[in-house]
């Protein structure tokens, strides 16, 4: 399977692809926010927040528990939070989406790889959701000024 609308249309997908793709979402989850930690600037550190659940319709199609997924919070010294929460994961056009809010704004991180392939993290503005870039260190540095 290639593709969300693949999962979402083909008679052939079962428990255990369904089961499949939701550990690589959380493993892709916690990737990216290991890097996202990583590229940080001076003075913000990035702490786990509080899981939310993943429970999707193809989930309970096939019988599948909920699921807590992991979030990330970022915290300057000055008290400035920017938070990322898993929006879903079955997102068609796309491989996962991720809403972070900060400072009023938020943004959509989208993996735009197909099903299991190696991540391709792309982000919008909420109000600009046509405006892709890339999610990369310069990205995160911009937003978090």
């Amino acid at each position: 399977m290639g593709t969300v609308l693949e999962d979402v249309t083909s008679e052939s997908v079962d428990a255990a692809h369904i089961q499949r793709r939701v550990e690589d979402w959380e493993e892709r989850l916690n990737r990216l926010y290991a890097e996202i930690g990583d590229w940080l600037p001076d003075g913000w550190e990035a702490r786990p927040g509080a899981p939310v659940v993943m429970h999707e319709p193809l989930m309970r199609k096939f019988g599948m528990d909920a699921k807590p997924m992991p979030t990330l919070e970022l915290h300057d010294r000055a008290g400035h939070v920017a938070r990322l929460k898993p929006r879903g994961l079955w997102i068609i056009g796309e491989n996962g989406r991720i809403d972070l809010k900060h400072d009023g704004h938020y943004y959509y991180l989208m993996d735009t790889a197909d099903n299991f392939e190696q991540p391709n993290w792309e982000v919008s503005r909420a109000d600009r959701r046509c405006d892709r870039e890339a999610v990369t260190r310069a990205w995160l540095r911009r937003i978090l000024q």
